[in-house]
């Protein structure tokens, strides 16, 4: 999405609450765009997730979405699960969404419990005073069953040593580059 003066943008990554922050950058007539067709070259903010963290929510949307009356879990299967990793965009990397960006003009921001009062700090800058940081997410895992449950699947499934090794090891591109990038931290947050 771009902003209406076309200098800065959002880079949508699924399942990094982007179906929260895309209707609370339409409240201020952002614009869908995509900066490879467009070649934007705004500045951009990009909201990273913890990998592990993100895919097991992803994977969960996945199978919520095409297999949910799935219910035949066996070793094979989670073999086979923790082999792919990769479904759909739910369980792309993250680093594939940013491919191209110049990381040196980006703000990151960290999905994680105080995302929604860093958005907020964020939209304060550019348009002013707002109430995001009280806004409740939108799509989360625990408010739908379906979802809720294979999401514990899972969390359960990466207690094995095993499976979230290769978790790990698939992510290594997204922990390489949130290992690499400064988050933006708002005054408040600090303290």
């Amino acid at each position: 999405m771009v902003h209406p003066d076309g200098n800065l943008m959002y880079v949508n990554i699924p399942k990094n609450a982007s179906s929260w922050t895309k209707p609370n950058l339409l409240d201020f007539n952002w614009k869908d765009s995509n900066y490879y067709d467009c070649q934007l070259n705004a500045h951009a903010l990009v909201v990273l997730r913890d990998p592990v963290d993100r895919w097991v929510s992803g994977i969960a949307e996945y199978f919520a979405l095409y297999h949910t009356n799935f219910n035949t879990w066996t070793s094979n299967i989670f073999d086979l699960v923790f082999e792919r990793v990769c479904f759909d965009d739910h369980t792309e990397l993250q680093v594939k969404f940013i491919h191209g960006l110049d990381t040196s003009k980006c703000t990151f921001l960290m999905c994680d419990a105080n995302y929604r009062s860093r958005f907020s700090s964020i939209i304060q800058e550019y348009h002013g005073n707002n109430n995001y940081n009280k806004y409740a997410y939108q799509h989360v895992s625990e408010q739908d069953p379906v979802r809720k449950e294979f999401k514990k699947i899972f969390k359960d499934a990466i207690s094995e040593p095993k499976y979230l090794s290769q978790i790990k090891n698939y992510f290594e591109a997204d922990y390489h580059l949130i290992n690499s990038v400064k988050f933006y931290e708002p005054r408040q947050l600090n303290r």
